[in-house]
Formats: C-alpha cells, structure tokens, sequence
C-alpha cells in the first residue's frame, strides 16, 4: 500500500511540474525530454532537435515527434545545416541523419493506412495488377478490369503457356498482388467464366474473404520515370555503390527506395541477375545494387518491368535516398526515353 501511495505522489508531482513548467511558455520541457527519450534520441540529440525546430517556426518543440510534417521540416533543416557546414559526410552526422530518418519512418508506418488492410477480394481496386498461379502449370500476369458483388474480372493471364485443349472455366487459381502503399496478399479461387467482352478475352473469378495479408511495406518509395543506367555484375561484393564511369544499359526507373528499385528495361530479362543502378535525382547521383526478384514481360512493347531487391545501401546512401523519398523530391520527366536491346535476354 506505501508502495501504490509513494508512486502516486511521484505521478502527481511530475505532473504538477509539468503545468509549472509550462507557465507562460508553450511547452514542456520535461515532456519534449521524455519523448525524446521515448523516440530513442539521447538528452544532446533532443537538445539538438529542439534549437532546430525552435529555429524554423515551431510553437510547440514537442510536435516533432508525432507530426510528419514538423519531423521532415525539422529532417530538412538538419540536412541544410550539415551542408552548409560542409559536414554532410562526418561519420556522426550521417549516422544522426539515419537515426531521424528511421523515426520520421516509424511516424510513416504507425499511420492506419499501413496497418488495416483489406480482408476480402471484394475490395480489390479496378487496374490492380495480380499474379495468377495455376498449380502444376505456372506463374501467369493479370490486370483487375472490374469488381463486382459477384466476381472478379480479370484480363487473359499471359505470360505462360498452357496444355492443349486447357479450359480456363473450373480450374482453381492462386491470385497474388501486391496493394499500393500496403502489403502483398494472397488468396485461393476458381474460374467462373471463360468469355469475351467487347470482343476481349476475360475471366470471371469468384470472391473470396480470406485474403492472407503478407510482406508487409518496409519502406516508403518515391515514384518517378527518371532515366538511368543498369550495370550486370558477377557478383555483389564491393560493387554495392561505387559508380560506373561508363554508361550501361538504358532504363527507366519507375520508383525508388533504400530497399529496392522498380524499372523498365528493353527486351526480356531473367529473374535472379545480380545488378547494378545508377541514377541522377536533381544533383544527387544515387547508386544501388541487387538482385532482380521479379521480371514481367510485355510483348507487345518488348518490355520488361524489373523488380529490384537491394542489398542495404550504407548509411550514406540510405540517407540520400531519403532525402528524396521524404521530401518529395522526383527526377525530370522523360517518358520517352529510348530503351536498349534484349542485353539481359536469355
């Protein structure tokens, strides 16, 4: 019973400090201190983070560590310091620049867009591109072209062949799709209809309500059509970042992040190549290096959309990538950009 009454009186005056504290002034101190804490910044770091957002506006010192925007002006004005300061590259400022960048993703990810999901077929946007795996057969692509309360329907799988005299009505079907700035899900159907409308081949999938919600987002990307080069390595080891002098395969690169890379290429590619890109966002030329986990082919453009999985950039490079990536910074606009050969063909 002392015990209960000694921590309530401790409770009591913290809290009567606080309100004493806060007087005439806006804020707390002893609350900014302990969010910092709580935020993982030591008593330097938080100081630190205070004298800047005192610096650029902030009423209240103390919104940095639960408001997006006051954490990414705050973010902003750090990075602006440092290179003005000609210290952007001393070892405890990028590993300072890293640690705010890994909180303002946590403020990203505790958002509920990134947590509720979806939990039924149902709720699949039209245009989604989906995976459609036939058991014992292969992997096929798909595009989402209407939902109803019914079924799904879904362009012609292509992109694999099928056995003779194979009907589509009846077989069952594994759909996977990765959802925009969500997760990746999965779910077990079967063919409805094998028909055509308006002279074009669909399918009519039926609904189900038990969607597996996997490989959720760890990253946040920035999305452009930023033209760039793509280098084939023999292995990964000591090419993660070190720029080529000269120029590679041209590609495209459709989005961006410490985690990988999404990009067009000419011709077709296969999944599993060790690769390098290299590309220019404003004056800052970003370098990453990986494997490509997922080549989607389009025969018509002779195209392949690559999927990228980067081996982790050093904290350097991380944080130039998100320096872009939060601050919505994007490359010029090159839509017609001319695309090699088939040099990743085979």
């Amino acid at each position: 019973m002392e015990i209960v009454l000694l921590l309530v009186i401790i409770l009591l005056l913290f809290g009567s400090m606080t309100l004493l504290m806060r007087g005439g002034r806006r804020y707390s101190v002893l609350e900014f201190y302990s969010r910092g804490r709580e935020a993982g910044f030591n008593a330097t770091e938080a100081g630190f983070i205070k004298r800047i957002a005192q610096q650029i506006g902030c009423e209240d010192p103390t919104n940095v560590f639960w408001s997006i925007r006051d954490m990414d002006s705050v973010i902003s004005a750090v990075a602006k310091t440092y290179k003005g300061q000609k210290t952007e590259r001393k070892r405890d400022n990028v590993l300072f620049m890293e640690k705010l960048y890994e909180f303002r993703k946590k403020l990203e990810f505790d958002q509920p867009k990134y947590s509720t999901g979806i939990r039924s077929s149902r709720m699949i946007r039209s245009n989604q591109r989906v995976k459609v795996l036939l058991n014992n057969i292969g992997v096929f692509s798909s595009t989402v072209i209407e939902n109803t309360d019914r079924y799904l329907v879904v362009s012609y799988p292509v992109g694999g062949r099928v056995p003779p005299k194979f009907e589509w009505k009846g077989a069952r079907l594994s759909i996977y799709f990765w959802r925009q700035d969500d997760a990746g899900y999965v779910f077990d159907t079967y063919v409805l209809e094998d028909l055509r409308i308006r002279n074009i081949p669909v399918l009519q999938l039926g609904h189900s309500g038990a969607l597996l919600r996997t490989q959720k987002r760890k990253s946040l990307r920035m999305r452009s059509q930023m033209s760039a080069y793509l280098y084939l390595l023999n292995n990964l080891e000591g090419a993660y970042e070190k720029p080529e002098r000269v120029p590679g395969m041209k590609c495209i690169v459709q989005d961006l992040s410490e985690d990988g890379a999404a990009l067009i290429i000419g011709g077709k590619a296969k999944v599993g190549l060790a690769v390098k890109v290299q590309v220019y966002v404003g004056d800052d030329q970003i370098v990453i290096s990986g494997t490509v986990r997922g080549a989607d082919y389009n025969a018509g453009k002779n195209q392949s959309q690559l999927h990228i999985e980067a081996v982790p950039p050093s904290p350097r490079m991380s944080n130039l990538i998100r320096s872009h990536v939060y601050n919505n910074k994007s490359g010029e606009q090159d839509d017609g950009a001319m695309l090699d050969g088939s040099v990743f063909s085979g």
